[in-house]
């Protein structure tokens, strides 16, 4: 018999506490990084700067420039106007079609009919 074998070859090996608490620390990392990976992810794609938020913006964008362009054609319309009627550029064309549109004025040799 070889003397003292249960000191040599300890087949009934108890891992130091220090170890276990390792292993405790070592799971909890990898769940809260498991954690934070998955709250990144669905942030990309759902959050307030994600994906979504982005073509959302640029759909928003064709539509805000869409009715810019409405928005200046219109106002080249009434500058054009006011331009035509202003006292150095008198346009006399104008100014009858808009006698007769708003005021409801009409010619001496003109009839209306109801």
């Amino acid at each position: 018999m070889i003397p003292f074998t249960n000191q040599v070859c300890n087949d009934s090996f108890e891992e130091p506490k220090l170890f276990k608490s390792f292993k405790i620390l070592e799971i909890t990392l990898s769940a809260v990084c498991f954690i934070l990976c998955f709250y990144f992810i669905i942030a990309s794609f759902k959050g307030e700067f994600g994906v979504s938020s982005k073509y959302q913006l640029l759909a928003k964008e064709k539509a805000l420039t869409k009715e810019l362009k409405l928005v200046n054609e219109k106002t080249k319309a009434v500058k054009n106007k006011i331009r035509r009627l202003s006292d150095t550029g008198l346009d006399l064309e104008l100014l009858d079609q808009q006698a007769r549109k708003i005021l409801g004025l009409i010619g001496e040799d003109e009839l209306i009919v109801f």
